[in-house]
């Protein structure tokens, strides 16, 4: 056990970036299982080289103790970027955990003035690195997939958004392809300072029905849904529904973001399995 451990953080030191492929390629109890022997230090810097939700599904399946030394050691923005996409109890669990002057930081940047877009958005929403191939993003979706939605978003090891596809296009997609090769890299975003009348104003909504919400510097927040508009519109005095998309339409696309991907995953899979037979 003693060999096993040092050769898994001799791995880890010298291919971090190896490592964190691997690790997101499993479940996140297996790779917890493989990650809690070592220390704190050692496991954070495998888990910035991961996407957030992923990292985030990883700490929650470690000892919160053990999850609050690896996010001590991970620079900032890595930091925030995981706690956002943990559940609010999880993330104080978390916090407290922290030292003093750690915590305090983490929790002045998670402080986003309430009713800007950064407030508003959802961080959870399912993200593909681009390095990764058709097949294992695919496979992501069947782990990890219970946010995906219509369009999947692309950002890169620093929360960066790069692109965006849609969900369609990786499932119709039988080839070895990157994800990154097929993304658009002409995205509409929403400012994380944009305040509610520029968010309702968004000459864009028109056009989608959900807005990737980024900072100045780029980084990814998460998405705002058509329907948060809609919600924010009600509570705005005087502003009519903006838009073409109806609500009926809106919950379709929900629905099948949300119950249908495992049937239109399993639908991939039978049509790239008929034809390897052929």
């Amino acid at each position: 056990m003693e060999l096993e451990h040092h050769l898994t953080l001799g791995y880890f030191q010298s291919h971090p970036v190896e490592s964190a492929r691997h690790l997101e390629s499993l479940g996140p109890q297996e790779a917890s299982a493989l990650l809690e022997s070592l220390p704190g230090d050692e496991i954070a810097q495998v888990l910035e080289h991961c996407l957030p939700v992923s990292t985030a599904k990883i700490l929650e399946e470690l000892q919160k103790e053990l999850s609050g030394n690896v996010l001590s050691a991970m620079n900032a923005t890595s930091a925030i970027g995981v706690l956002r996409q943990l559940e609010e109890a999880t993330r104080q669990e978390i916090l407290e955990r922290l030292d003093n002057s750690m915590g305090a930081t983490l929790r002045r940047a998670l402080r986003y003035s309430p009713n800007t877009a950064g407030s508003l958005a959802d961080p959870q929403v399912f993200t593909l690195p681009p390095d990764i191939s058709v097949e294992e993003a695919i496979s992501r979706i069947r782990t990890y997939g219970q946010k995906a939605m219509y369009y999947i978003y692309v950002i890169d090891r620093d929360a960066k958004l790069e692109g965006v596809l849609t969900l369609r296009q990786l499932l119709v997609d039988t080839s070895d392809h990157l994800v990154g090769t097929l993304m658009e890299t002409q995205i509409t975003t929403l400012s994380a300072e944009a305040n509610l009348e520029e968010i309702i104003k968004h000459p864009e909504w028109s056009r989608f029905h959900t807005l990737p919400v980024v900072d100045r510097w780029g980084t990814f927040f998460g998405a705002l849904r058509y329907r948060m508009l809609r919600r924010i519109e009600k509570d705005v005095e005087g502003k009519a529904p903006l838009g073409s998309v109806s609500d009926s339409l809106m919950q379709l696309w929900e629905a099948y973001s949300i119950t249908g991907i495992r049937l239109m995953t399993d639908v991939a899979q039978t049509v790239t399995e008929r034809k390897n037979v052929s």
